[in-house]
């Protein structure tokens, strides 16, 4: 008899789980790749990760283009390398940090929408020591995907300012 009740039990709880999940439940923002800011002014200085916000504001469908009513200024990145672990075994993780200042300012009268604030993205990296070459190549394929990852971090924070 204890075992019939805790099967019931056990339908009627996956049931009442099922049905709350198809309810009305959506996942959000999952499927929103476009941005409600249709042009945008990047005004940054030239290199990779400027490339990388091109890169993924072209993807949302925005345009950058002079004169556009909103304009985002970047600032130098800065990479910031620490090291994890200590010894001499020949491997070492060391975390990078990869941190860009931004804001975002209303073309017409100047007005700052989003103050001075930063994008961080940060990764560990395991390094051999012995070999200086695969070093410097992972450390610039962790760099590039930081660059990505902060992108995101901005797109994701255009989408969620209100524009007049």
């Amino acid at each position: 008899m204890k075992r019939r009740s805790l099967i019931i039990r056990s339908l009627l709880l996956l049931t009442l789980t099922t049905m709350l999940a198809g309810c009305g439940f959506q996942l959000r923002g999952l499927d929103a790749t476009a941005l409600d800011i249709p042009s945008l002014t990047l005004s940054s200085p030239d290199g990779r990760f400027e490339d990388a916000v091109e890169q993924a504001l072209e993807g949302t469908g925005t345009t950058l283009e002079e004169g556009a009513p909103l304009r985002v200024n970047l600032s130098e990145e800065q990479v910031r390398e620490t090291r994890l672990t200590q010894g001499g075994s020949g491997n070492q993780e060391r975390r990078l940090t990869l941190s860009v200042p931004f804001s975002v300012q209303r073309s017409e009268d100047n007005a700052y929408l989003l103050d001075q604030q930063t994008l961080e993205a940060s990764t560990t990296l395991s390094v051999d020591n012995n070999n200086l070459l695969a070093q410097d190549e992972l450390r610039d394929e962790a760099l590039d995907s930081l660059r990505q990852e902060a992108a995101r971090q901005l797109v994701d924070r255009l989408r969620a300012l209100e524009t007049p």
